[in-house]
């Protein structure tokens, strides 16, 4: 899975094209919305065609997953098969089978890493957690609020109000695991000045793993709503706020970090694959601000999802014709290898 297969993150590639799907047909684009699908849907086959050939180093990628840092970052096939799942409804409202098979994928893959997640973390002192956490590490938290949106949607399909309280169940474990590696981040910032090199772009995914909370209490609301059903309305109103007011409150220190960060670090701006948990981020704060704008109501959180989601666009563009560029690159440069070994 990992020597011979993708990177452990290579499948935020698709998180950030569905999320985008998702996030333009919010706002009304639908062609865009099923271009941005189309690669999401085609990224997938490719990376998991990938990682089926890759399982043959299957016994150095079971040593490889005892690091945290790839474990906690593997979690980014969750999120891409659950965002997925959530683009396939809004933009088709089905079909059934497809939304559920991704989901019900996306779940066997998360009952398979966090078990590991939990026994690798758990292996490590505090302080060791401190020195290596990182944004990516918040994806755990991002793929359990995938879970809990899929949940939400199930239950609305099948009209059955007690998988709304399966959907609540993972959205409260997402927020907790959130609180919890932020403490750590929080910790970290604390024990020691912040350097340039410690602001990578999955530092985004501090907001983007409030983003998706947020959008996650909008799901949570509409199928309480849709099932006619009153208890922790309230409740669920409340944190889907709260993670909509924090995302937004993220922003600022984030973009301020990154240009103080580009300005310190020569070539930091060229293609990374990192970028991709950059552009996701984005894009799911464009998504729940234009849900939570309607759930409000908020007009004017609507014109600020409309902004971001174009800004996210731009940047997903750049990242994508970087990696096609990265890509063409490496074909050249093992031809010439093979050229003169020949």
């Amino acid at each position: 899975m990992i020597r011979h297969g993708p990177p452990p993150d290579a499948f935020a590639v698709v998180m950030a094209s569905a999320i985008l799907a998702v996030a333009a047909a919010e706002s009304h684009y639908r062609p865009l919305a099923l271009v941005l699908f189309a690669v999401a849907a085609a990224a997938l086959v490719v990376l998991v065609g990938w990682l089926a050939v890759g399982v043959r180093g299957l016994r150095r990628s079971a040593r490889e997953l005892r690091a945290p840092d790839v474990v906690l970052r593997a979690f980014t096939l969750v999120a891409a098969l659950t965002v997925l799942s959530a683009a396939v409804q809004q933009l088709f409202g089905g079909p059934g089978w497809a939304v559920e098979l991704l989901a019900a994928a996306g779940f066997a893959v998360w009952l398979v890493l966090l078990p590991i997640a939990v026994r690798d973390v758990g292996a490590r002192r505090p302080s060791q957690l401190r020195d290596q956490v990182h944004g990516a590490w918040l994806l755990v938290s991002v793929a359990t609020s995938g879970l809990a949106i899929a949940a939400a949607a199930l239950a609305v399909r099948l009209g059955t109000p007690v998988l709304v309280a399966a959907a609540a169940a993972p959205w409260l474990l997402a927020i907790l695991l959130y609180l919890v590696l932020v403490a750590l981040v929080i910790w970290r910032l604390v024990s020691a000045p912040l350097v340039p090199a410690e602001v990578t772009p999955d530092s985004w995914v501090l907001m983007g793993a409030l983003a998706i909370s947020a959008l996650t209490g909008n799901h949570v609301q509409a199928a309480l709503a849709a099932l006619d059903v009153t208890a922790g309305a309230a409740a669920a109103h409340g944190l889907t706020v709260a993670a909509q007011v924090a995302a937004m409150a993220w922003l600022v220190p984030l973009l301020g970090a990154q240009v103080w960060t580009a300005g310190k670090i020569p070539g930091l701006l060229t293609y990374r694959d990192a970028w991709w948990a950059a552009v996701f981020p984005l894009g799911m704060f464009a998504a729940a601000s234009a849900a939570t704008a309607r759930t409000w109501p908020l007009e004017p959180l609507t014109t600020v999802a409309l902004v971001v989601f174009w800004d996210a666009l731009a940047i997903w563009v750049v990242v994508a014709a970087g990696l096609v560029h990265h890509g063409v690159r490496a074909v050249r440069r093992r031809r010439t290898a093979e050229r003169a070994v020949g």
